[in-house]
């Protein structure tokens, strides 16, 4: 019974672990899809102001932050696995902070996901899209928030942050940097359906895709800033949603790293009393047993040498009595 409790609790801590490890190769795999979509990851640039000190959009980072949390996750799953089998407690310790420190920064992602937009992203508020679109839209140095502004606008099939007129008051209209008579960017305009790209849009009519009232046949009419919120809820709640699971699974292996490391001591106080409690008894057989005896019972004894008289020793200086023991 007690050798079938230390088993199931082996079988407990490998069957989290292998789906620790299982966990932990889909989550590289996401990253690494993540990371491949080139289009997702322009989009986000968007949930972050172009003011920001960020090199590359911050799903870019997601990307790089699931990857090594992946591998870091087999490594531990690796670890725990190897720990099982060891004597003492340390690996299994090692172990089980490794799996909280990812926990709790698996808490804290989430946490800064529930934060990001109210700190850097759309949620800031809606004249601050507006004034980004205004201010950095074409501009020098933003080439990578205006090709993600394009990539929204054929993508979501919209046209500026609320409307078209955004593009009126923008930096974009009053120096020109387009071509002349434009009234919206090519990306604002319905394309033709074989060639659709944000980088070399080709408009179904280009001139009435530019005139000043807007015709939902050749533009697109909505603006993008309730449609790149709704985008930004998918992604999020699909986010929350991986982060849950993953430290569900994660409170699990530390509920068996628990369990097997008091299921080991138990079965280590056992072992421990039943090798003390055979040595005693193998103590006392040795005691009490008469073939385990040095000396055998049929052994001589001899005595000493003062035990006779000396009339036994020198019978002929007493020659009267011999035998007689003084």
């Amino acid at each position: 019974m007690k050798c079938s409790s230390g088993a199931s609790s082996k079988v407990l801590f490998g069957c989290s672990n292998s789906i620790f490890f299982t966990c932990g190769f889909l989550e590289v795999v996401c990253g690494f899809l993540l990371l491949c979509d080139s289009k997702k990851i322009l989009l986000s640039r968007l949930l972050a102001s172009p003011e920001s000190n960020l090199a590359h959009p911050p799903f870019y980072y997601l990307a790089l932050v699931l990857m090594a949390a992946g591998l870091t996750m087999c490594a531990t799953a690796a670890l725990g696995c190897w720990a099982t089998y060891l004597p003492g407690y340390a690996a299994l310790s090692v172990y089980f902070l490794i799996v909280l420190s990812l926990l709790l920064c698996e808490c804290a992602g989430g946490v800064l996901a529930a934060v990001w937009p109210r700190c850097l992203g759309l949620e800031n508020a809606r004249g601050g899209s507006v004034g980004a679109l205004q201010s950095y839209y074409a501009m020098p140095d933003f080439e990578q928030f205006t090709a993600s502004v394009d990539l929204a606008q054929t993508e979501l099939q919209c046209c500026g942050m609320t409307d078209a007129r955004n593009y009126d008051m923008s930096v974009w209209q009053l120096r020109r940097l387009g071509p002349r008579g434009m009234a919206v960017p090519l990306s604002c305009c319905v394309q033709i359906e074989e060639n659709i790209s944000y980088l070399n849009p080709m408009p179904v009519n280009l001139s009435r895709c530019q005139e000043y009232q807007p015709n939902p046949v050749y533009r697109h009419v909505p603006g993008c800033i309730g449609k790149l919120e709704e985008w930004y809820q998918k992604q999020y709640f699909v986010l929350m949603l991986s982060i849950f699971i993953f430290a569900v699974f994660k409170l699990g292996v530390l509920l068996s790293t628990v369990f097997s490391c008091i299921r080991l001591r138990q079965r280590r106080q056992v072992l421990h009393t039943v090798t003390v409690k055979s040595i005693d008894h193998a103590t006392n057989e040795n005691m009490y047993s008469p073939g385990v005896r040095e000396d055998h019972i049929t052994a001589k004894y001899i005595q000493p040498d003062n035990y006779y008289s000396p009339r036994v020793r020198n019978p002929r200086i007493f020659t009267s009595k011999p035998n007689e023991i003084i």
